[in-house]
């Protein structure tokens, strides 16, 4: 069943096989220990050498630690956060045991481009003789896309794609509360979308202006509310971009979007009118410690500070908790 909906070419007398694992993790391990194995038999049979092997990916950080592969890992840039086809296959070589995608991006939701990755390397694999393959990690997006996207082309139906790891109604829900919850948070004005449309419900912000407060206080904030909103960096190239992500599950509802917009826009007013508040307990913090005499510190100091006396207002204003 599962071969069909992503369009493996199975034929009327052919079984199709995988293996039932309990998570996405071992599902990506066991996927890439195969491309491995098989990889090093078929240099074997060529009387070639098969103890550098590498994989090219925007995220497989953990496979390659733990098998002892070289990781290639495609860098991100701000305004592309998806892993960039181009830039992947120019890093293929003879040692790639395969090239692997994401299909709903950790960080942003965002599919990445299979299709334009497998006509590339398939270029490639003809100019070079070899036969580098793709796998996609389709842990987030591979019950979304067959429902929603039956038109997008990353499955089975791509020669180069030889595995795959990973209820419409329900989907279509979950995209529509997504979009309530995205609209709300550009609202307020004082976020960058970061997520795309095209991918799983999530949606991932940014802030406009980080000077007075950043993704990391609000995160904290939320938490009176009752919120676990994840705040985190992008990784190497673009981690000068913090974000906050929230992921819509089936439960997330309309008016859990709308109330999660409204929490977000009292910790923004709460935060708009924390500056003099802070710093006025700051100087009189230094001045208390130091004597009024004067005191050099280092920007992490200066950030401790703030934070500690952030946290001793919000404690101190703290209302009722959700």
């Amino acid at each position: 069943m599962i071969a069909h909906l992503f369009n493996a070419p199975v034929g009327d007398d052919e079984v199709a096989v995988g293996v039932g694992t309990v998570g996405s993790s071992e599902a990506i391990m066991l996927a890439g220990l195969a491309f491995k194995r098989k990889w090093q038999q078929k240099r074997k049979a060529d009387g070639k050498p098969f103890d550098k092997p590498n994989i090219v990916t925007g995220a497989n950080v953990q496979f390659a630690r733990y098998f002892e592969v070289e990781l290639k890992e495609v860098k991100l840039k701000e305004g592309y956060y998806v892993m960039d086809p181009e830039r992947a296959v120019e890093m293929v070589d003879e040692n790639t045991i395969c090239v692997a995608a994401i299909l709903g991006s950790t960080l942003t939701g965002e599919f990445e481009d299979v299709k334009k990755v497998n006509e590339l390397l398939t270029k490639k694999n003809k100019e070079t003789g070899w036969d580098t393959p793709i796998h996609v990690d389709a842990a987030s997006g591979g019950f979304i896309a067959p429902f929603l996207y039956p038109d997008l082309e990353w499955d089975f139906r791509l020669p180069l794609v030889k595995s795959i790891n990973g209820y419409k109604s329900i989907m279509i829900n979950c995209m529509e509360n997504a979009k309530v919850l995205k609209e709300g948070i550009k609202k307020t004005g004082h976020f960058d979308i970061v997520s795309k449309d095209i991918g799983v419900p999530l949606v991932a912000f940014s802030l406009k202006d980080s000077s007075r407060y950043t993704v990391f206080n609000i995160a904290d904030s939320l938490r009176r509310f009752g919120w676990i909103v994840p705040a985190y960096t992008m990784p190497a190239d673009a981690q000068h971009i913090a974000v906050l992500r929230v992921v819509i599950r089936e439960d997330f509802s309309c008016s859990l979007a709308e109330r999660l917009v409204s929490d977000i826009d009292k910790v923004l007013k709460e935060m708009d009118s924390l500056p003099s508040h802070i710093m006025s307990s700051e100087r009189a913090h230094v001045a208390l410690i130091e004597n009024d005499d004067h005191v050099n510190k280092t920007v992490k100091q200066i950030q401790d500070d703030v934070t500690r006396h952030w946290k001793r207002f919000v404690k101190e204003s703290k209302t009722g908790v959700c």
